[in-house]
């Protein structure tokens, strides 16, 4: 039987959570001969119940990939998103999730393989993170961040009915995720900047 893989560390950068999943993915699959799936459970116990920015990463990282299309996919990640932000905005340090949301889960060989084509622009990422501006991602910049995932997440389907119309808030989460979990001030301003300006090109038709 195969050796269940190991949970992610505390503190980790984007290719480390690539390399995490894509072990999930290889161990899930040879489990099941090829056929394995990934649930939002696994998902969960690797990254471990209190790892805020990964949690917020992985669901809108898998809405903006390839494997996002899938019919159904963008709604389940939109609730783990919403779920998450809304357990940080209520003080948990432990996130629940409901059970048939959990079961939820995509092919593993789809994402393994689509995971190992970004392994290189993760890396590149990588070295655009670093710890600054902390006051953007700690104290009341951070509970700012998760009410903005938390809407971003309850819009979202909506916006799925227009063709790639998830793909620009589902990218702001990337960016937010990645600022808390780098400590990257940087990045947080950019993607406040971002969903503001993603929010005003919305709104755009209402004021012509």
């Amino acid at each position: 039987m195969p050796h269940q893989p190991v949970p992610a560390p505390a503190h980790h950068d984007l290719e480390d959570v690539i390399d995490h999943i894509i072990a999930l993915c290889l161990h899930n699959g040879l489990a099941n001969e090829g056929k394995g799936r990934v649930s939002v459970a696994d998902l969960m116990d690797m990254l471990g119940e209190r790892s805020f920015g990964p949690l917020l990463l992985v669901p809108s990282l898998i809405a903006v990939s390839p494997v996002g299309a899938i019919p159904g996919l963008p709604a389940i990640t939109s609730a783990v998103i919403v779920l998450i932000a809304g357990q940080i905005l209520l003080g948990h340090e432990h996130f629940w999730i409901h059970g048939w949301l959990a079961r939820r889960s995509v092919d593993a060989h789809g994402m393994e393989r689509w995971l190992e084509k970004f392994r290189p622009v993760a890396r590149f990422i990588d070295h655009l993170l670093r710890p600054r501006l902390p006051a953007l991602t700690g104290g009341a910049s951070f509970y700012a961040i998760a009410l903005l995932c938390l809407l971003i997440g309850l819009v979202t389907p909506i916006l799925e009915l227009v063709p790639l119309g998830g793909i620009p808030p589902n990218a702001a989460v990337v960016a937010f995720s990645l600022a808390i979990t780098a400590r990257d001030g940087v990045w947080a301003l950019l993607a406040f900047l971002f969903t503001a300006a993603s929010v005003a090109l919305l709104l755009t038709p209402l004021w012509n």
